[in-house]
């Protein structure tokens, strides 16, 4: 019973170290807003956690096209322009950190038609 009882013990404590070290890892999570005009030239927030700031910096894809003015905001964002794309189509948002790291987000980011601006403005306003 007592070997069993330290077994436990045992577990519990890798358990909680693994959950620590998890909780540490960088991870990107939404964009903010998660839409644009398919013109592009918008400021975009790319949200995630212990981004590593300060370490390199980042390479940011909106399917095939590099968004521009990538800036390491802090371990918590990256803040860049969005590049033009295809009206009405969504595309995946692929983060590249300098180390090597990759990170998409499927689905990510949809492009609008800019000519129909009651539907622009109402995905604008709505932050999901």
């Amino acid at each position: 019973m007592m070997q069993l009882r330290s077994w436990l013990v045992g577990v519990t404590v890798s358990l909680s170290l693994a959950t620590v070290h998890c909780s540490n890892e960088t991870r990107i999570t939404e964009l903010e807003p998660p839409q644009g005009t398919y013109m592009g030239g918008e400021e975009i927030l790319i949200k995630g956690r212990n981004l590593p700031v300060g370490r390199g910096g980042a390479t940011v894809r909106f399917g095939q096209k590099s968004a521009t003015n990538v800036v390491m905001e802090h371990s918590g964002a990256i803040k860049v322009t969005s590049p033009a794309g295809d009206k009405n189509t969504e595309v995946d948002v692929v983060v590249t950190f300098d180390d090597g790291r990759g990170f998409m987000l499927k689905n990510a980011f949809r492009y609008l038609d800019a000519a129909d601006n009651t539907k622009v403005m109402k995905h604008f306003g709505n932050k999901k």
